[in-house]
């Protein structure tokens, strides 16, 4: 049969003359629903945007086939290709698109589908290699049958490769490839300059704009690489249905994951990676049982300072300022979107009111109180997911709360803002000293340098831990006036910080560093002595290799 014309409804496809004449298919999805796989109007220029170009594998493996559009010109675009695998959900679909591709090419054709509806999983051919393949999914046919394509996307990104990657016992004694998924994403690239600095080999994997498309992404990287190590942050550059966790550990690559932001709110919605593959670090300890109880190795990480910010600390006057806050007001509408998430009556902000009241009265035990708080608030939500995001803006709006009241109290003193300026004069009004925003890596290290003090405010989702400001505000030369927490004691000697006990102490106690720049020399000093002879992304990263890899890890 051609092609070209509709082919007669079967079980779970319909074949249909699309508005220009030219067939599109429709298949029952795993969710019952039933999906496009074309263009109603187009398939034809649709069938460009899933083409491959050119690539240097020698088996092209077409991942979902739809009516087989995009074939023939993936292949014209690789002739050096003799071998094509196509991987398909629907026999019917499979019989069509090998037919559109036997019309103008003569290689060898062999196909993995079901022999009947809903068949199960039928075996790749034999005595493939992962690196050798290149896959090209068609997206609209692995998003009517994730579950089934999940299973060769796995297989094909491992076949014939798996075992273990190396041998770990030798990691001590030769430098790492290590592979980073990369966003842009908070201290992703501080943690690839501490891995450079150790003298380990960095891949990293672009993912920005291209979520979504993570698999894939992972699929291809490993087609040529065979990293010791896989390092996420935030599970930032893994897909969703856990795909590319499950390629990893059939490969014997063992994956570290670091969680610098709280890990339930993170995982919503997320496939877990599986435990034995894996290993999580957190950067507060208040998470670690619940992380634990779900079987994973588990390790305390806190953050650290990149020593390549030091470069940037220089003194200048356009930053000048006595007493200086760099940050976000909260105010610019991220609790507004936690809002739309729960129900929004006068009963449950009145409670979340008083909510916020006790958690910033219980800091240093905060994290048991929202617990028993969302219970209390049970009777407003309707679902384990309001209740997530209710919690999420407890935490928020009392960090909010915490902050805005702490600087408040330090207006009389002077206080510059650097950072959101619109958000911070809506809090405070128009006449404060509120600065443009400034470029982390480039600016903000000669704030630090160029404030006599500057002032830190420890988000309320961390209990015990410290955030980044703490080890980067001494890197840079300047002086660090922070809030009480339990890791500082861990961190740094008692003369190497500067602590305010709350919002009623934070003006009498900046008051009295601010006349004593004696003091703050010294005190700054010491603390960057501290920070680049323990708390380096390059510690931390040596640290991590060392508990992952189970040896200190480092090039000899």
């Amino acid at each position: 049969m051609s092609a070209e014309q509709p082919e007669a409804p079967s079980s779970g496809v319909r074949i249909m003359p699309g508005r220009r004449g030219h067939p599109t298919a429709l298949v029952m999805g795993e969710d019952g629903i039933e999906t496009c796989l074309h263009s109603l109007y187009d398939p034809i220029r649709e069938a460009g945007s899933f083409v491959a170009g050119p690539v240097d594998a020698a088996v092209l493996v077409f991942l979902g086939t739809g009516l087989g559009y995009h074939l023939p010109r993936s292949l014209a675009n690789n002739p050096h290709v003799n071998r094509v695998i196509l991987v398909e959900r629907h026999p019917e679909l499979a019989e069509l698109a090998a037919a559109r591709l036997c019309q103008g090419w003569n290689g060898r054709i062999e196909v993995v589908t079901p022999s009947t509806p809903g068949g199960g999983f039928p075996p790749v051919p034999e005595a493939l290699d992962a690196a050798a393949l290149y896959v090209v999914p068609h997206p609209p046919s692995l998003r009517a049958h994730p579950a089934w394509y999940d299973h060769y996307r796995i297989l094909l990104a491992t076949v014939g490769r798996t075992g273990p990657a190396a041998d770990r016992t030798q990691a001590a004694g030769r430098p790492l490839t290590i592979l980073v998924p990369f966003e842009a994403y908070y201290v992703q690239r501080e943690c690839i300059h501490g891995l450079e600095s150790l003298g380990h080999r960095v891949v990293v994997l672009d993912c920005r704009g291209r979520e979504g498309d993570e698999a894939s992404l992972f699929g291809e990287a490993l087609r040529g690489e065979r990293p010791d190590l896989v390092l996420s942050i935030n599970m930032r550059g893994l897909d969703r249905r856990g795909v590319a966790a499950q390629m990893l550990r059939r490969l014997g690559i063992p994956l570290a994951l670091w969680f610098v932001d709280s890990p339930e709110f993170i995982l919503y919605g997320e496939a877990l990676p599986p435990a034995d593959g894996c290993h999580v670090f957190l950067w507060e300890k208040s998470y670690l049982p619940a992380v634990a109880a779900q079987g994973y190795r588990v390790s305390y990480l806190p953050l650290a300072a990149d020593v390549r910010l030091a470069g940037a600390a220089r003194v200048e006057e356009r930053f000048s300022a006595g007493l200086s806050f760099v940050g976000n007001s909260l105010a610019s509408g991220f609790l507004a979107r936690l809002a739309v998430k729960f129900p929004v009556t006068a009963q449950v902000m009145a409670f979340a009111g008083e909510a916020v009241e006790r958690i910033i009265a219980a800091r240093g035990d905060q994290l048991q109180l929202v617990d028993q708080l969302v219970a209390e608030g049970g009777r407003f939500l309707p679902d384990d997911d309001a209740r997530l995001f209710f919690r999420a803006y407890l935490l928020h709006s009392a960090t909010s709360a915490y902050r805005t009241r702490l600087l408040g109290q330090l207006l009389p003193l002077g206080l510059t803002f650097f950072g959101d300026p619109d958000g911070w004069r809506k809090v405070f009004g128009s006449a404060i000293d509120a600065r443009p925003d400034v470029n982390y890596f480039r600016e903000t290290p000669a704030v630090y340098a160029s404030s006599a003090v500057n002032v830190n405010a420890t988000s309320l989702q961390m209990p015990h831990t410290v955030n980044q400001r703490v080890f980067d505000v001494p890197l840079c030369g300047g002086f660090l006036l922070t809030d009480r927490q339990g890791a500082l004691g861990e961190l740094f000697a008692e003369n190497e910080v500067a602590l305010y006990d709350g919002i009623s102490d934070v003006a009498e106690t900046a008051r009295c560093y601010l006349e004593r720049e004696g003091l703050r020399r010294e005190i700054a000093e010491r603390a960057r002595r501290r920070v680049l002879g323990e708390h380096t992304y390059g510690h931390r990263m040596r640290k991590m290799i060392a508990e992952v890899l189970g040896a200190a890890a480092r090039p000899a």
